[in-house]
């Protein structure tokens, strides 16, 4: 087997290092055992990057937030100043900024989808998490087999109106 030039391959290396990129994805998300099983079962094609508390997820979203591809939002988040309703009401510009605790004011606006992951289903009906500004809901427990394809179609849908934009 031949070996590649010396100029080419730094570029064959980068090449696949860029095939095997997987989409990076925020899971906000307090309980250790669902961001356990989430990381285990979506690590295929995901790559997830875990908050804990509305807080840590304000400052990823604000240092990192045009990186993700998608959001996976818990709504309960103990310990937190805010639930994940109202984050995600906060990203789509649906909550006043000067209601929001000082952490969270300068959060910039988000284009990713977001996908609320809960078990609340009772409490926080599919409609209302829709009109906060959520783009699925994704009961628990999960399916991650329905949860992948969400992803897929949110992120194709997402690219194709990324597209459109003049």
């Amino acid at each position: 087997m031949k070996k590649l030039a010396p100029k080419l391959a730094p570029m064959a290396k980068s090449a696949v290092r860029e095939s095997r990129r997987r989409d990076l994805v925020l899971y906000v998300e307090d309980n250790d055992d669902n961001w356990h099983i989430a990381k285990l079962r979506l690590s295929d094609g995901y790559e997830l990057v875990r908050a804990a508390t509305a807080r840590e997820a304000c400052g990823l979203l604000t240092t990192r937030g045009s990186e993700f591809s998608a959001v996976l939002m818990d709504i309960e988040l103990r310990g937190s100043e805010l639930n994940g309703l109202e984050l995600v009401e906060l990203l789509r510009g649906k909550r006043p900024r000067a209601l929001a605790p000082d952490f969270a004011r300068s959060l910039p606006a988000l284009a990713a989808p977001i996908i609320f992951v809960t078990a609340h289903g009772a409490k926080y009906p599919d409609q209302l998490l829709l009109e906060a500004g959520g783009d699925k809901v994704i009961a628990k427990p999960v399916d991650f087999g329905a949860l992948s394809i969400a992803l897929t179609q949110l992120h194709l849908s997402s690219a194709a109106r990324h597209q459109r934009k003049p």
